[in-house]
């Protein structure tokens, strides 16, 4: 039969004391980071397959997060070039902020990188950085829902919109520097292709250099005007879904709806 000294006794007794007292949430198990993907998918745009890249959560293209659920996630990279997410919306630390070399390089095929940040709540998108990616539709909805989202009686909704081409992104800004894009091309920003990695002028990437500008009054970088409805895409997308088969959601007679709307075109203004 062991016994046990005084000391260990003792110092058993503070030990089972100390967990005790220590609160619940820190007894609990953090959660697992949720897994992100960045992958090709095929979707039907008007009876033609096409092959697209996405974002690929638990529950399908994009994240909805809960309220006070921490941002932990971990991106991995499907596809066979480079890529790095932008959180749209989101204030995390410099080092997970998606923009390339500033100071995360891409994250190389089959990489996974790990994210751990407080998310704001509200409705959010994230988008690759690398533009020819986002125009083949590396973007997806983020929705981080508020306290009182959980607690009103409605249905909630999003739409995320996009503009389609099946040609090639290179294809698609060679037309539009070259005026070949449909009526006006070449205004503005969109003038020339971007180079790997630079945000590309659109209402996605390029909001957030000049949406929150007082006085821009319509005008571009460097005082251009900008015209970016100038490409006649193949398709305008909602849910990944055309107008010719749009998705159709179930609501309830008389029933509360909160529709979130994303715009996250390459292009176009809707």
């Amino acid at each position: 039969m062991n016994t046990i000294s005084r000391r260990g006794f003792l110092a058993a007794g503070a030990a089972a004391i100390g967990v005790a007292r220590m609160p619940r949430p820190a007894l609990a198990q953090t959660p697992a980071p949720i897994r992100l993907s960045a992958a090709t998918r095929t979707l039907d745009i008007d009876g033609r397959a096409a092959t697209v890249f996405g974002l690929a959560g638990p529950g399908g293209q994009g994240l909805m997060l809960d309220p006070g659920q921490r941002f932990r996630v971990d991106l991995t990279n499907d596809l066979g070039v480079g890529t790095i997410i932008h959180w749209h919306g989101q204030v995390p630390p410099n080092a997970q902020d998606g923009v390339p070399d500033m100071p995360m390089p891409l994250l190389a095929p089959g990489e996974t990188r790990s994210y751990d940040f407080e998310a704001r709540p509200g409705t959010h998108w994230m988008h690759s950085h690398v533009p020819v990616q986002e125009m083949r539709l590396l973007a997806a909805p983020l929705i981080v829902r508020a306290p009182q989202d959980l607690a009103a009686d409605r249905q909630e909704v999003v739409m995320f919109l996009h503009d389609f081409s099946f040609s090639s992104p290179e294809e698609v800004l060679a037309e539009i520097a070259g005026g070949g894009g449909g009526h006006g091309a070449g205004h503005g920003a969109v003038a020339s292709a971007p180079a790997q990695g630079m945000p590309m002028a659109g209402t996605g990437t390029m909001g957030e250099m000049t949406g929150d500008m007082p006085g821009m009054g319509g005008m571009g970088m460097g005082g251009m005007g900008m015209d970016l409805n100038d490409h006649d895409w193949d398709a305008y997308l909602a849910n990944d879904r055309t107008l010719s088969d749009p998705e159709v959601v179930q609501v309830e007679r008389g029933g509360r709806i909160r529709l979130r709307v994303i715009n996250a075109a390459a292009a176009t203004v809707f």
